[in-house]
């Protein structure tokens, strides 16, 4: 990889610089993206760099804000598609801060929604990065939210009720606070162009979540604001509940459905009133029940088929448990079931077809959270081409070949993939 200051590839005259934190600074990522495992050592196990918060002295001024998120010598060229992402936050100012840096353009808009038990000093920062830059908005209404997923699929639903009154964004990617971008902002445009209108939403069978003391038909759900145009039979229709991940990816057509034609409160109200993994079944649902005609849907006929998940691809994320630590999480460390990635995972990273990677927690490594971070700088702005972008993957995804075709008489639904989905592939490295 590129050293950390470096000339521009357009610009000759003026230094672009991409700084890193003093506990970071040390590090080459160049090594660690080619795999080189006896340099990986000096930075795992007892050794792992944590971030060493410095909020106290961290300046917060609009002009320190920017220099810190928008490159030196800020010139970015247009994207064919903008994006909305909109994360649930809580802590780790620090980090999203980087977040935002790393999917920085001025086409692409940042929504907050704030957890209401978060500390005074954290809400203040998040507040005050949307005073200096235009295209981020923290929502002024908060909720209680737990690990439970108790409020999370309202906090995004307020995210889309805002954002659908701005003009100029094309998807919507629902993000939780730990979640980070693996791809640059031209690489996300890009998927979201080959993805042409079609959702990017994980559907899997529900498991025993349901309340049974609620009705979950659209009359009963009120679902449809204007039911007038709409038959006794339709209404009568009884959704098929599945599950999924709270991250997912929406055309914005689907999500201009979701808050003028549908309301899906009291269907989120009665999740909310679950005990535990409430937030994982709204988009996969809705997505999944073809006859509601969302657009950019999908079907369940291939997991009631196969009882296998098609391919998604915006959130990376392993679940592992104590008995298999070593054979399926790479840092071998696991918070709640699931593999929080450490600094060896750079070329995972850098391998992958998936939009983010779930999850990386600073104070466990905050190594990883710099070395993708350049690697996604050098090549917006070097021409870095260590992976070229799998166009193909993108292409043949049975969700985007159904969005393209399905309305045609002939089309028959293939649910078998032509290629290797990124689940298969070899991990840990």
């Amino acid at each position: 990889m590129a050293p950390r200051m470096t000339m521009s590839f357009w610009r000759t005259r003026e230094a672009r610089v991409l700084w890193r934190r003093p506990e970071t600074e040390h590090l080459d990522c160049g090594r660690i993206l080619e795999n080189d495992k006896s340099y990986i050592e000096n930075f795992v196990g007892d050794n792992r760099i944590p971030l060493v918060s410095n909020l106290k002295y961290m300046d917060m001024s609009c002009e320190a804000i920017q220099n810190r998120i928008i490159p030196f010598n800020f010139r970015l060229r247009p994207l064919k598609l903008g994006v909305v992402f909109a994360r649930v936050v809580y802590k780790d100012y620090e980090f999203l801060e980087k977040q935002v840096q790393m999917s920085y353009h001025p086409q692409n808009v940042f929504c907050f929604f704030i957890d209401s038990k978060s500390d005074y000093d954290f809400k203040w920062r998040i507040r005050r990065l949307r005073r200096c830059l235009p295209n981020v908005h923290v929502l002024d209404e908060e909720l209680p939210i737990d690990s439970a997923g108790h409020n999370m699929n309202l906090a995004h639903y307020k995210c889309m009720e805002k954002m659908i009154k701005l003009a100029n964004w094309d998807y919507f990617v629902l993000m939780q606070n730990h979640d980070v971008i693996g791809k640059t902002v031209y690489e996300i445009s890009r998927i979201f162009e080959i993805l042409d209108g079609a959702n990017d939403i994980d559907i899997d069978k529900e498991f025993g979540r349901v309340e049974e003391r609620f009705e979950w038909d659209l009359k009963k759900l009120r679902l449809f604001r204007d039911e007038s145009s709409l038959s006794s039979g339709f209404l009568n229709h009884t959704l098929r509940l599945s599950k999924g991940s709270v991250q997912g990816s929406l055309s914005r057509e689907a999500v201009e459905w979701m808050v003028k034609t549908v309301n899906p409160k009291k269907y989120l109200d009665q999740w909310n009133e679950g005990s535990y993994g409430v937030d994982e079944q709204w988009i996969s649902t809705f997505q999944a029940n073809e006859f509601l005609k969302m657009p950019g849907h999908f079907t369940d006929k291939c997991l009631v088929e196969t009882g296998n998940k098609i391919d998604f691809i915006t959130r990376w994320s392993k679940w592992s448990w104590s008995d298999e630590i070593g054979e399926k999480c790479g840092s071998k460390y696991v918070r709640h079931g699931v593999c929080i990635m450490g600094i060896e995972e750079l070329p995972v990273i850098a391998q992958m077809p998936n939009i983010m990677f779930n999850k990386m927690m600073p104070m466990f490594d905050y190594a990883i959270v710099e070395c993708t971070a350049e690697l996604l700088y050098n090549r917006t702005f070097l021409g870095q081409d260590d992976h070229p972008l799998e166009e193909e993957y993108y292409e043949n995804m049975i969700n985007v070949h159904y969005h393209k075709h399905h309305m045609e008489p002939d089309y028959v639904l293939n649910c078998t993939p032509g290629y290797e989905i990124w689940r298969s592939r070899k991990y840990p490295l």
